[in-house]
């Protein structure tokens, strides 16, 4: 009964869907595929209206990357390492990625996907039979008619910002530039933006503390070369150049030394 209904749903959004969302479009926010990896949220099926005006931990809104692949795809196995590399980095910032599979069993099934490529982010089933002749399901048929990998960025506003199939590296750095510019598009954060706050310690009338103490932690994110969030990146960026170096310690220490800051 339950196979019956999800059958009879996507029958519903086959017929509701029948244009090919492209970038510019707000996609539907009713739009929703069984999901088969790393739930914790306990529903049968990923919505992406869930996402519409949610906040993550951190208390950013959130950002989409959808790659949709099949199992049998070489160059989606290729392109999943990077999915997983940069949800790790920029989950805090409020990246969510979710990946869109099909023709499982071909020959990984969706457990399999999840746990050979090490992957913490959901996974939703598009198809779940395999043929030879085609690909893809409600999900592919509805953001793309082309190939494998397709990738997909929404903005928090649940617009279409990015859409490309194939995988290059190139276009992986393009991804990549979409994420970042759509991450700094934020008017929800909870970190306080403010330069040199690297520690978000307060004092006891709640005004930031910029001190030392910030500058070791920036020390550590720089020496460490280890996953930099959003606000990091834009607290500790002392030389506005977007990366973060030496430079941006001797600028922060010079301050310091100062008294730039009025703590």
């Amino acid at each position: 009964m339950k196979n019956k209904l999800i059958t009879i749903a996507l029958f519903l959004l086959n017929v509701s869907y029948s244009q090919v969302y492209t970038v510019g479009d707000t996609v539907p926010s009713d739009f929703g595929l069984p999901w088969c990896g790393n739930n914790t949220s306990g529903n049968d099926s990923l919505f992406l209206g869930d996402y519409n005006g949610a906040l993550n931990e951190t208390g950013r809104p959130y950002v989409i990357w959808i790659m949709s692949f099949t199992s049998w795809c070489p160059y989606c196995e290729q392109e999943v390492p990077y999915t997983q590399d940069f949800y790790e980095i920029y989950a805090d910032s409020g990246l969510i990625v979710i990946g869109m599979g099909s023709d499982w069993g071909q020959p990984y099934t969706c457990e399999g996907w999840v746990d050979n490529f090490s992957l913490g982010y959901p996974i939703i089933s598009d198809l779940d039979t395999y043929n030879e002749y085609e690909f893809g399901g409600q999900g592919s048929n509805l953001f793309t008619n082309t190939s494998v990998p397709s990738n997909l960025v929404i903005n928090h506003n649940m617009e279409i910002i990015y859409s490309q199939s194939g995988f290059w590296e190139e276009g992986m750095n393009n991804i990549f530039d979409t994420i970042i510019s759509a991450l700094d598009q934020c008017h929800l954060c909870t970190c306080s933006e403010l330069l040199g706050d690297i520690d978000h310690s307060f004092s006891s009338e709640d005004e930031p503390i910029i001190d030392v103490i910030d500058l070791l932690k920036l020390s550590d994110l720089i020496s460490s070369d280890g996953q930099i969030n959003h606000c990091e990146r834009g607290q500790g960026d002392f030389t506005g150049d977007g990366l973060l170096n030496t430079i941006d310690l001797f600028a922060f220490a010079t301050m310091l030394a100062e008294g730039a800051f009025n703590n």
